[in-house]
């Protein structure tokens, strides 16, 4: 009795076919030559304009921020903070003793900065007067606070994030120092129970802390704030009998802080208010912008995109889309580091992008800015490969700063028109099959 086997042909062929079966969504996401395939490239148009943030989220963040930029083509932009602050030691009292106030500071190590920093900048500190309870907080949020101005002096200061700071000999990081009065240091020993933090946090809430600019023809700036490191906090250096001491009160990571943003549009330039204040929106065919601080996002779409290969089978091999930098500012008033981009869904609420970092990997998604070229592209394969497939229509994509909580860099760049050769588009390498 005979026995038949396969051929080997048989066999490579059902290995073939089983090895066929993956997603056509996925095909090409991990090229990186698209000349592989021997693609074929079109540039695809898109339409873009400039709109107002709505709000971001600004609890607890990495950083805080505090200053004043008088910016000639995003206007003003005001920043501050509010915190908790904790105690450095428990059952703390000086309720038996009247220590003498030598000074008192506020000290904010410094994590950055931008714009100009030989601009002074007048600080204001307040005292709040509720709880920061709340779950979440947000750039519009400004708690309420009572009495007025706790600092020592109306002096204006020059930040100096980039300088380390010597005092009595000692060098430290780059960090603002603050002084307030005296009269608010023997509140803090003798009004407030610091048997405990908890304690404490109900006799004192924190601090509102903002920044105003001193001359209103200068630049100003954006000091970038690290409040929970061992240098941020309040210090009250007093006197008992002669012998000088220290108390501080820092900024623990428990402690609820959140930055506050306002911004000023009247004194922008004429294209930014036409096409974000005016709705003149055909403007973004020439400039287009995007400002942290709950700024200015540009909202994009590609009409074309879900029919444009409508009679073939298409795989897309790589598809980019390109912004390019056309800001000629002062250099102080530098361009984002990176971008990002959100998806925008059927109730615009937003949502990462399939390609997004947090799926597959920065090098892959991109967004970081090119000195050479002056370009930002990101990789969005996969979600062009969707919409074509599916020859949908979306809510469109807005193009923002990647940290806009925490920085204050901000960017002009190329509107779509088809007639500039740095517009704003969308280029894709394809296969037909």
């Amino acid at each position: 009795m005979k026995k038949y086997f396969p051929s080997l042909l048989l066999i490579t062929v059902i290995i073939i076919l089983a090895g066929c079966k993956k997603d056509i969504d996925t095909i090409g996401l991990n090229l990186q030559d698209e000349s592989l395939l021997n693609a074929d490239f079109i540039q695809v148009p898109v339409t873009a304009h400039s709109v107002f943030e709505d709000s971001i989220y600004t609890k607890n963040l990495l950083n805080n921020m505090l200053g004043y930029i008088n910016d000639p083509v995003f206007g003003k932009t005001q920043a501050g903070f509010c915190s908790q602050f904790v105690l450095s030691g428990s059952n703390v009292s000086f309720d038996n003793i009247t220590p003498v106030i030598d000074s008192v500071v506020l000290t904010l190590q410094c994590s950055g900065y931008f714009g100009d920093t030989l601009s002074p900048m007048r600080v204001e500190v307040y005292e709040l007067a509720e709880e920061l309870s709340k779950s979440a907080y947000y750039n519009h949020d400004v708690s309420a606070t009572t009495g007025g101005n706790l600092t020592y002096s109306n002096s204006p200061i020059y930040p100096k994030p980039t300088t380390s700071v010597v005092i009595e000999s000692t060098t430290s990081a780059a960090h603002l120092r603050i002084r307030l009065s005296d009269e608010f240091g023997r509140h803090l020993l003798q009004d407030c129970d610091l048997s405990s933090t908890s304690e404490f946090q109900k006799d004192f809430y924190g601090l509102l802390v903002n920044a105003q600019l001193v001359n209103p023809s200068q630049t100003g700036s954006l000091c970038y704030l690290s409040l929970t490191s061992a240098m941020s906090g309040i210090s009250v250096y007093y006197s008992l009998d002669g012998v000088h001491k220290k108390y501080a009160f820092p900024i623990s990571s428990a402690c609820t802080r959140y930055n506050f943003f306002r911004h000023d549009y009247s004194t922008a330039s004429a294209n930014l208010q036409n096409q974000l204040i005016n709705g003149q929106t055909q403007l973004g065919e020439t400039e287009l912008y995007v400002q942290p601080t709950a700024g200015i996002k540009t909202h994009l779409n590609m009409p074309e995109l879900p029919t444009l290969f409508a009679d073939k089978n298409v795989v897309i091999n790589k598809a980019e889309l390109v912004i390019t930098n056309i800001s000629q500012d002062e250099v102080h008033l530098f361009n984002p580091y990176n971008l990002g981009l959100q998806l925008v869904n059927e109730d615009e609420t937003t949502t990462y992008l399939p390609d997004d970092a947090v799926y597959t990997s920065t090098d892959y998604f991109g967004g970081i800015y090119d000195e050479n070229t002056h370009e930002y592209r990101f990789r969005i394969t996969n979600y062009v490969q969707k919409i074509i497939k599916n020859g949908i229509h979306d809510k469109g994509i807005n193009i923002v700063v990647a940290g806009a909580g925490i920085r204050g860099n901000r960017l002009i760049f190329r509107g779509t028109d088809g007639s500039y050769s740095d517009r704003l588009r969308l280029d894709i390498y394809y296969t037909v099959y």
